[in-house]
């Protein structure tokens, strides 16, 4: 299942982690009795797994879709093409890439090489690679801090002034996907969209950040995008936080970067270091689900979710 969010206003961030909790919470406000059900659930095989969110535009009635851009080990250099200094610092810098051209590189089709040998048949756009010409409407992402007063509930009189952040969308939305192992739980989720989409995203609803609405495309299948049959590797849509088994797996041809949080509970207990491997990292062995929910936290803990969201791609023997 493919889910369009369309932000309306100032928006956060929302990796698969940030998007597992806000689902959670709103699965225990709507049906307090299954959310024991479903975390212990997720001991054992997922009902479900879920990517983070990453951009599309919406251009003639269709939806153009950008991924996070494969990590990849460097590429021998091939002295006989001379790539531009300047293109590879852009390239560098590029965070997602077209659909078409994502598809093209986990496929085999095409190689980060190919890309930078003629990358002036490209265009980057606030970091997103597409094709010359693919986007003709001005599209942004924008991080934008905003002054907020602070005002003391007993005297009604403003303490002072703080500052919270988040993105500006312009011509731009998210989206993100799921896939369902028990079906029991797709008309929880979809609940769960809605009483979001009335709440809010994120700790600031209250001042009017966080609105979104939203479009589900059931009929989305990322197996329509597939033109090789050896794809033996994967590539994750989310932040992954590997079970020591999954560790095990990973060999010379994996290439990954490592990212790190660290969350403050309600009582501002500082909790652990959890580390996970990022969107856009490579693995051996593909099969429908790896990782874990681990908690994190003494006096309130929390649940941080930490499956991959797998996609099949060729792997990086050639590199």
């Amino acid at each position: 299942m493919l889910v369009y969010l369309k932000p309306l206003s100032i928006f956060p961030e929302l990796h698969s982690d940030t998007l597992f909790g806000a689902i959670t919470y709103a699965v225990s406000e709507l049906y307090p009795e299954l959310v024991a059900d479903m975390i212990n659930a997720f001991k054992e095989e997922p009902p479900f797994v879920l990517s983070s969110t990453f951009p599309f535009v919406f251009k003639q009635n269709i939806n153009v879709r950008f991924y996070p851009k494969i990590i990849t080990k460097k590429s021998s250099k091939d002295e006989s093409v001379i790539i531009d200094s300047q293109d590879f610092k852009d390239f560098k810098d590029v965070e997602y890439l077209e659909e078409q051209l994502f598809f093209e590189l986990i496929n085999g089709n095409l190689t980060e090489s190919d890309i930078l040998k003629d990358f002036k048949s490209y265009n980057v756009i606030n970091k997103i690679l597409l094709l010359k010409d693919e986007i003709d409407i001005d599209v942004a992402i924008g991080k934008s801090i905003i002054p907020n007063n602070s005002v003391n509930r007993l005297t009604n009189k403003t303490d002072g002034i703080f500052y919270t952040s988040g993105n500006e969308y312009k011509n731009i939305g998210l989206f993100f996907l799921i896939e369902f192992f028990d079906e029991n739980y797709i008309p929880i989720v979809k609940a769960a969209l809605r009483f979001l989409r009335d709440r809010g995203f994120g700790k600031d609803i209250s001042n009017g950040k966080g609105q979104f609405d939203y479009e589900i495309d059931e009929e989305f299948s990322i197996d329509d995008l597939y033109t090789s049959n050896n794809l033996d590797y994967f590539v994750t849509l989310s932040r992954f936080i590997p079970k020591i088994e999954d560790l095990e797996k990973i060999n010379e041809y994996s290439s990954y970067e490592i990212g790190s949080k660290r969350g403050k509970s309600p009582s501002n207990e500082i909790r652990k270091q959890i580390r996970f491997f990022k969107e856009g990292s490579i693995f051996p062995n593909y099969k429908k689900y790896y990782g874990q929910l681990i908690k994190s936290g003494k006096d309130s803990p929390a649940v941080e979710y930490g499956f991959a969201f797998p996609i099949k791609c060729i792997g990086n023997k050639e590199d």
